[in-house]
């Protein structure tokens, strides 16, 4: 079966890659996409080969790669692209079965997610949902008063899988006004911010003047207990340092309410992020 364009247009703003032997398979994958984003030009290839070079010609922003082709395995394809230099953003490796070592074959390919057949409709619809929303810009609110913490949860930042606009902040009081003239999508507070009452406080101060802010604080002491006891001043979660870009996007999948991959779970289960409960 030669590859096809699903969605026959010479180019759009973005593309998404369905690469799998089965072609029911493609078909319902092409469907359940379509429906969810109908601007994006659908490409579908049946070979390893294939998978490759429309990778490489189309740059897709979402593709969906069966682990085994008739001529090489997805993993194969996906290896032979990324060192060529592309990195699909959003990559989901499709397979009857979890294998050992997945989390590690999946890290190491920069894979998304791991989508285990039969299919399952309501996990393609949160993927697509989350992935659209990751595209979408984040406007983040940093507060730390620390110039070099601050530089570090930059970089860190940086390698988030969201498209974060972030608006670094070193004191309350600058924070506490920005808070109120502009809408963030999350706040992002160190505990122990110098001046007034610390991170806590503003964290307060910032649910009374923008009360549908996500907050989150960073923390290097004791994240469990401090999680537990910020239920009772609104705080969405209570991040431990050091922390990666991972246990940052494990925490907007949380304040955004998006469904969390299974992979980021896998790889982040025994790191210490604690959610606490937003209270009215």
């Amino acid at each position: 079966m030669p590859v096809s364009h699903s969605d026959a247009r010479a180019s759009g703003p973005a593309s998404a890659l369905v690469a799998d032997r089965d072609p029911a398979l493609r078909g319902r994958l092409v469907e359940l996409i379509r429906a969810h984003d109908p601007s994006l030009l659908i490409i579908e290839a049946e070979t390893s080969r294939d998978t490759c070079e429309l990778c490489l010609l189309h740059r897709p922003v979402l593709a969906f790669v069966g682990l085994q082709f008739e001529d090489a395995t997805g993993p194969e394809a996906v290896a032979r692209f990324k060192a060529q230099g592309y990195v699909v953003p959003c990559l989901i490796l499709v397979a009857s079965q979890i294998f050992p070592r997945w989390t590690e074959v999946a890290q190491h390919l920069d894979a998304h997610e791991f989508l285990r057949l039969p299919l399952d409709e309501a996990h393609v619809a949160g993927l697509l949902q989350a992935h659209a929303r990751r595209r979408q810009p984040t406007r983040l609110l940093l507060v730390d008063s620390a110039p070099q913490s601050r530089a570090l949860v930059r970089r860190i930042l940086a390698t988030s899988g969201f498209r974060l606009a972030v608006d670094e902040i070193e004191s309350a009081p600058h924070a506490l006004k920005l808070a109120r003239q502009a809408a963030c999508d999350v706040a992002l507070i160190d505990l122990g911010l110098r001046g007034g009452g610390g991170g806590l406080e503003l964290a307060c101060q910032i649910r009374e003047v923008a009360p549908e802010t996500p907050l989150v604080l960073m923390t290097g002491g004791d994240a469990a207990t401090m999680a537990h006891a910020s239920r009772h001043f609104g705080i969405d979660y209570v991040l431990r340092k050091p922390f990666f870009a991972r246990d940052v996007d494990r925490v907007l999948y949380h304040v955004l309410g998006l469904r969390r991959p299974y992979l980021l779970n896998a790889i982040t289960e025994a790191l210490p992020v604690q959610p606490a409960s937003r209270t009215a």
